[in-house]
């Protein structure tokens, strides 16, 4: 009768020489592929010679193919892809596209592709008045802008406790100051005011216009808030 032993070794005594220290993770871009198959109207997408087009498309119709192609054919018939730009909403889709366009075009020739915030800011920090701004603009985040308006808010109340208010918000709406429910519409009206161009005097016209106190409540709020984000040197 025999016996035989299985002796187990350390996964560390296999290890190659020459491994020891940091790792250093590269990111592996994916091989060439073949132009896709386009239907109809992608191809009228990608065939269209210039000027303005919309397209309308759900999720999984092949946007992104098609956004890809419509890059390679204008690369293809001579266009520069230094002056091309491809915007989208998210990190993660800007990620996706410049894979797509390198592993399509060449690592080399494809152009730009980011989000429309990360360029709209590195438009407006290159645009910068030097003499108003002496540091770099920061975008303010959500959440940073969700703390600033919910700080404003609270000090209404301490200010109304001092005997010093300078915004007066209608009785109706002094007991939501500090809810986290009226934060987000002051928000709201924030960001709505602001995508129409509407500057504090402006807000405050429209309030008195239609009879509104809290619109002009609100217009006085964003006179403060306007300067706040000035004296932090930061951009909502």
């Amino acid at each position: 009768m025999s016996t035989s032993s299985t002796t187990r070794h350390s996964p560390h005594r296999h290890a190659r020489p020459g491994t020891t220290g940091p790792y250093r993770l590269v990111r592996t871009l994916p091989g060439s592929v073949e132009p896709p198959l386009l239907d109809a109207a992608q191809r009228a997408v990608v065939d269209h010679p210039g000027g303005p087009l919309l397209v309308l498309a759900g999720p999984g119709t092949g946007k992104t193919t098609t956004l890809v192609e419509a890059v390679a054919a204008r690369i293809a018939r001579g266009a520069d892809p230094a002056r091309l730009l491809v915007l989208t909403f998210s990190r993660k889709a800007a990620v996706e596209l410049r894979d797509r366009m390198a592993a399509r075009l060449g690592a080399a020739r494809g152009p730009q592709a980011t989000t429309f915030h990360s360029f709209c800011y590195a438009l407006v920090r290159a645009h910068q008045d030097a003499d108003l701004f002496a540091d770099p603009l920061r975008l303010l985040s959500g959440p940073e802008q969700d703390v600033t308006v919910r700080d404003l808010l609270a000090g209404q109340l301490e200010l109304e406790k001092e005997g010093r208010p300078h915004i007066s918000w209608p009785d109706e709406l002094r007991a939501c100051l500090t809810t986290r429910g009226f934060a987000d519409e002051v928000r709201a009206v924030l960001a709505r005011s602001r995508e129409l161009g509407l500057g504090p005097d402006a807000l405050a016209a429209f309030a008195r216009r239609t009879g509104r106190p809290d619109w002009g409540a609100a217009a006085r709020f964003l006179a403060e808030y306007l300067d706040v984000l000035d004296a932090q040197g930061v951009l909502d």
